[in-house]
């Protein structure tokens, strides 16, 4: 009963004369040593009030540390933050650096007296003419298909809506979706632009820039040099003859009939006495030797000429 009775005493604070409190304490000893006890083998713990009373001391004071732990882990934690945040602020890391991944380019040549058949990454074809180069990022990019061109090539374009097939030659740019068409840009050369089928824009970087959409059987005729760019009709035969073994002139100027059979047979022209006046020479060879190709212009052109091993002279008369 004591037990209880102390167990359940008010936490309140109450004004209690020091006698009373005495006199109580004296009854409390009284009654424990009237206690009989009703068997040996029971075991009775004699309570002691006042230790209770410590023992609830200890645990308060146990939930004062805990409580004064916790506030001083956060503590820590927060001027830890704090600290953290000024010197982040204060004296900011480098940004890491952004490793670019080398773009890996595809170039295809064919030399003099070689024509070249490929079949790009996409499906698309390509024939390449002597002397030409074309060159490509290997696989190409996601949105885009980007080629290079010097020289002369036939495209025959794999359809692909997402990413448009561009081909620069300096500073004009045809691009198609799925088509087919001829460039031809040899360096020192107007360049000629002919569609076959589908549909192409051309976009010029010249000042002012311009931008010309050809449709099936129209040609650009461009003048880099005077800045002109003119639409013209053109004879699919005579454009598409190179891939064929045919060479086909039409009022071809010296200079051009020069690189072309340069290019065509991996020989070196040289030219003697050539007139100064404008020469150009027309005729069509299929399949023919460089001998018999001379032969037939020489006959409107008035020159002789010379073969030793790759090195060719024409002497004009």
């Amino acid at each position: 009963m004591a037990k209880k009775l102390v167990l359940n005493i008010s936490r309140k604070k109450r004004e209690v004369d020091e006698e009373r409190i005495e006199q109580t304490w004296k009854n409390i000893d009284q009654g424990l040593d009237n206690i009989q006890f009703k068997s040996a083998e029971r075991k009775v713990i004699p309570f002691d009030s006042s230790s209770t009373l410590r023992d609830f001391e200890r645990r308060a004071g146990r939930d004062y540390n805990r409580s004064m732990q916790f506030y001083r882990l956060v503590g820590i934690l927060a001027v830890a933050f704090t600290l953290s945040f000024l010197v982040n602020f204060f004296f900011p890391q480098p940004a890491p650096k952004m490793v670019e991944i080398p773009v890996v380019y595809e170039e295809h040549q064919a030399p003099p007296g070689v024509k070249s058949n490929l079949t790009l990454q996409d499906g698309s074809k390509v024939i390449l003419n002597s002397g030409s180069t074309l060159r490509y990022a290997k696989n190409f990019e996601p949105h885009q298909r980007v080629l290079e061109l010097q020289g002369e090539a036939f495209f025959e374009v794999a359809e692909d809506e997402n990413r448009p097939f561009k081909v620069r030659t300096g500073p004009v740019t045809t691009t198609a979706l799925g088509t087919s068409f001829n460039i031809k840009a040899f360096e020192n050369e107007s360049m000629d632009i002919a569609l076959l089928t589908g549909l192409v824009a051309v976009d010029f970087d010249l000042t002012p820039s311009q931008n010309v959409r050809l449709e099936k059987g129209e040609g650009l005729h461009i003048n880099l040099d005077r800045d002109r760019v003119k639409k013209v009709a053109f004879d699919v035969q005579k454009v598409m003859a190179w891939t064929k073994k045919t060479i086909v002139f039409d009022h071809t100027s010296m200079p051009e009939i020069k690189r072309v059979l340069e290019n065509w047979y991996g020989v070196t022209i040289t030219f003697s006495n050539l007139p100064k006046k404008e020469l150009e020479l027309s005729g069509k060879f299929t399949d023919q030797t460089i001998k018999n190709v001379l032969e037939g212009l020489s006959y409107s052109a008035r020159f002789d000429f010379t073969i030793e091993n790759d090195e060719v002279t024409l002497l004009f008369k």
